[in-house]
């Protein structure tokens, strides 16, 4: 009967080695090393150090650059991580983070990713109390009257252009000759607290607050906390901004961060 491997199991001796060598080649960063240097840091041999790298090139993990033809790491770990990292994972990946500020805050937690100047919804977490919000997974809003909208453009280089171009496709007719002053005021807001607000702009009586997360492997996420107006009280959205901040450096995956704030 086949036991599952564990970390006390011994490894195969030449996978081992190949991933000792490839995780050398990567500390060294986009300057590589040299066959040389990888025996030398690894303590392996030079002819076996050649095999695998050899082995790892055949499979694209690793490849040589530049004029001093040092080892590098090649783009198989990049489709990897591009793959592992795709909208169809994204939910999956940040689960924990989404149930455990679900579990916290007794409101309905959405994820989401800019396509394009909307924001779509990859995932959602209901409360187990009754929530008066509608909402469904693959929804697409405007980014302008969306806490999650908000977020991923605070968390992006200022550009006034672009928010005022994002400004005349929400509101091409200015009806609403506010809406460009409230978009503007949140996403500074944003820029310096850490978290976006929107109170009642995307539906009546509903308020959210959200957090960007960046990746510089992956897409860029927002995680939002919404619920009712009357729950949701200016102190309330500052208490789970903070908290959703507070969780996602414990829980989003290795890969994400937080944006910094100015304030």
């Amino acid at each position: 009967m086949e036991t599952e491997p564990t970390s006390e199991t011994p490894p195969v001796t030449s996978l081992d080695r190949a991933l000792v060598v490839l995780e050398t080649v990567a500390t060294a960063g986009p300057e590589g090393l040299a066959l040389s240097e990888i025996a030398a840091r690894t303590g392996i041999n030079k002819g076996s150090v050649h095999r695998l790298l050899r082995g790892l090139a055949h499979r694209d993990y690793v490849a040589r650059d530049g004029d001093d033809r040092n080892y590098i790491l090649g783009e198989a770990l990049r489709r990897m991580v591009r793959t592992f990292g795709a909208d169809d994972n994204l939910p999956l990946l940040f689960r924990p983070l989404l149930l455990e500020l679900s579990r916290r805050t007794e409101e309905l937690v959405h994820l989401g990713v800019l396509d394009g100047r909307r924001v779509v919804y990859l995932d959602k977490i209901e409360p187990e109390r009754s929530v008066r919000v509608w909402s469904r997974v693959g929804r697409r809003a405007h980014i302008a009257s969306t806490a999650l909208g908000r977020a991923l453009i605070a968390a992006a280089p200022p550009s006034d252009s672009l928010l005022t171009s994002y400004v005349e496709e929400a509101d091409p007719d200015h009806a609403h000759p506010t809406l460009g002053d409230r978009f503007r005021d949140a996403v500074n807001a944003a820029r310096t607290h850490g978290w976006a607000i929107e109170n009642q702009e995307n539906e009546a009586g509903i308020a959210c607050v959200g957090i960007a997360l960046t990746s510089t492997t992956s897409r860029d996420v927002a995680i939002s906390v919404t619920g009712p107006a009357e729950r949701m009280t200016t102190d309330r959205l500052t208490e789970i901004g903070a908290l959703i901040r507070e969780l996602a450096a414990d829980l989003a995956p290795q890969e994400y961060t937080l944006t910094p704030t100015a304030g």
